[in-house]
């Protein structure tokens, strides 16, 4: 699994996955400099990259002398009530470095897994901690072409992931996750795991002074160093690799980085789908009769809840929260209630306010307009989300960083924005979330965790067909799927029944095919019904959806929903309005093939034939 190689003052360490396939290399120069490599193969991944903290104390960059090492192997299993899965193992080898500098101690905590690599810096020392700066950085191969989707950075997290190439990044920061396509050798993508309150999230800088080099940085309005009482760890730095796509979208390590959940008893917890008048009438949070109309249509959809946005606690509303609640109860609708989180920084207030919702019935909290990355703002999260569990509200993040995996620990968090999702087509520009991006964040952003997109907009152009949106849901994995459009628009569409089926959690998800930023076509699985649901962008095509995950000797029948294509819909736009429901009936040795318009979708829900 390792070896330790010594070459006069310099030494070596290689830790390997346990199908052998990828490597990770920590490499200790002359001048007591840390380095990694990573290689998948022969192929390198990331060339000699730089390792170090510097603290108040000490500058763990260079002079650091070698004083331990230790194996071993990290064999769990669990379970979460929602994600792109239900029974996770993490499987993985371990390596641990220890390093010393005047008296004081380092530890490289490293593990590699069959699907990628994962490493942090460890200060054992009982004492605070003052962490000025972290000299990570990922050095991208030289020799292959490189194909990168970046997004670049804002605090919400809300911009497109473009495609590019290292040398054209010219934008200054750029924000994790970010997805590399490294020649025909296969796919990375770098991001982190298990950020806390005594640490800042982190983003990417462009290093104008070496080509493909990317460093960590720290949030732009951190103020001062990060501080801690030991001993403490960093957050993981990750990178998740594969030779197909699919490898990086049905990977769960990002998961495996975190703590196990601090609570036994999460029954509570229930993922579900949720009506939402917001995007459709903004004023309407402020609307008791308005919220009524909404909460009746959830009952009718068989949808679990209904949010209730900012606005309802505000002087004009007519809002009785806790009246709306009963009445929801009786309808068998769970109430979410919105938060700025300025309103729940302050432990007694946030207990005193989360109480009080509880007390009411309410099922949920949505928490907006964090809007940073800094430490403060991370021990918010944390606050909010240890009282949330107390008293056993679920928890939805808007305004947010983007997730590392906290869903392990945090199973009550069930989803949080970080997206450039559909609110933005209320903007008066009328410029959103476009095809492109769809079939990006599937490989980018949602791998690492839960998304509130907000999906399935059939009443404004977004320059989609009813098809594409409709697949959303089954494409874009949240534990509460908040269904963005207004109640005549899902009681007109040829969809309607399919929304009222496709699920919020999951057992099982597999890519099917698909390019970033072109198509994608995946299948999810909810007990004994899959669900597929395929969409692409520019110029239609035809989706070809393999029906293998089926089980053997059973036939299935397949409800099809697909857009009616006229001639040329194929490859010119159309808005489409229009979608025909069909069955076929099929089994696991069949393939379906549909045709796709341009910017088109469908959705598909595949049930065992009863006899």
């Amino acid at each position: 699994m390792t070896r330790n190689v010594e070459t006069g003052v310099q030494m070596g360490w290689t830790l390997a996955s346990q199908d052998s396939r990828i490597c990770f290399e920590v490499h200790l120069d002359r001048d007591g400099r840390l380095y990694f490599e990573v290689k998948r193969g022969d192929q390198s991944f990331l060339e000699r990259s730089p390792l170090g903290i510097e603290t108040d104390y000490e500058s763990f960059v260079d002079g650091l002398s070698f004083r331990s090492a230790s194996t071993g192997k990290v064999d769990e299993t669990y379970t979460l009530p929602h994600g792109k899965q239900s029974q996770y193992r993490n499987q993985a080898n371990e390596l641990t470095l220890v390093f010393d500098k005047n008296g004081h101690e380092l530890q490289l905590v490293c593990r590699v897994y069959n699907e990628g690599i994962a490493f942090r810096y460890r200060l054992p020392a009982a004492r605070e901690h003052k962490v000025n700066a972290e000299r990570t950085g990922f050095i991208l191969p030289q020799d292959p072409l490189v194909n990168i989707w970046a997004s670049k950075f804002m605090e919400c997290y809300e911009r497109t992931y473009d495609l590019c190439m290292p040398e054209l990044m010219n934008e200054a920061a750029y924000a994790m996750p970010m997805l590399f396509q490294v020649g025909e050798a296969g796919w990375m993508l770098l991001t982190e795991g298990a950020v806390y309150g005594d640490y800042c999230a982190s983003h990417l800088k462009v290093n104008r002074s070496r080509e493909r080099t990317l460093d960590l940085a720290f949030a732009p309005d951190q103020e001062g160093p990060n501080s801690a009482n030991g001993p403490f760890a960093t957050p993981w730095r990750a990178a998740i690799i594969g030779g197909e796509l699919a490898s990086i979208v049905e990977s769960t390590m990002i998961f495996h980085l975190n703590p196990p959940a601090e609570a036994k008893d999460f029954s509570w917890v229930k993922p579900g789908r949720s009506s939402w008048s917001w995007h459709p009438d903004s004023d309407s949070p402020k609307d008791h009769e308005k919220q009524i109309q909404f909460i009746d249509f959830a009952s009718e959809m068989g949808w679990e809840y209904s949010l209730v946005d900012g606005g309802w606690d505000s002087e004009e509303s007519t809002v009785n929260a806790q009246e709306l609640i009963r009445y929801a109860e009786t309808k068998g609708v769970g109430i979410w209630l919105w938060s700025h989180y300025k309103a729940l920084t302050e432990e007694d207030e946030a207990r005193r306010k989360m109480a009080l919702w509880a007390e009411w019935g309410a099922r949920g909290i949505k928490v907006d307009f964090f809007d940073s990355d800094s430490q403060e703002r991370i021990k918010a999260y944390d606050l909010i989300a240890r009282i949330a569990m107390e008293y056993k509200l679920m928890i939805n993040y808007h305004g947010a960083t983007k997730p590392s995996g906290e869903q392990r620990r945090w199973p009550h968090v069930l989803t949080r924005e970080g997206i450039f999702g559909a609110e933005y087509w209320k903007n008066p520009l009328a410029e959103g979330p476009n095809a492109v991006h769809n079939c990006t964040v599937p490989f980018t952003r949602n791998v690492v965790g839960s998304m509130d997109y907000t999906p399935v907009t059939f009443s404004r152009l977004t320059r989609t067909g009813h098809g594409h949106q409709l697949a959303l849901p089954v494409i874009f994995e949240s534990g509460m799927q908040c269904f963005a459009d207004s109640i005549e628009a899902y009681e007109e569409s040829a969809g309607n029944r399919f929304l009222r089926q496709v699920p919020a959690a999951w057992d099982q998800t597999l890519l099917l095919e698909g390019y970033p930023g072109r198509f994608v076509t995946m299948a999810r699985r909810s007990g004994q019904v899959w669900y597929v649901g395929s969409i692409c962008a520019a110029g239609g095509r035809t989706a070809h959806v393999p029906l293998h995950f089926l089980d053997s000797d059973v036939v299935y029948e397949a409800e099809i929903y697909e857009e009616v294509i006229t001639a040329n819909d194929h490859y010119r736009f159309m808005h489409s309005t229009d979608m025909n429901v069909r069955t076929e009936t099929v089994t696991n040795r069949d393939q379906l093939d549909l045709l796709l318009k341009f910017n088109g979708g469908c959705a598909i829900r595949l049930t065992k034939k009863t006899t």
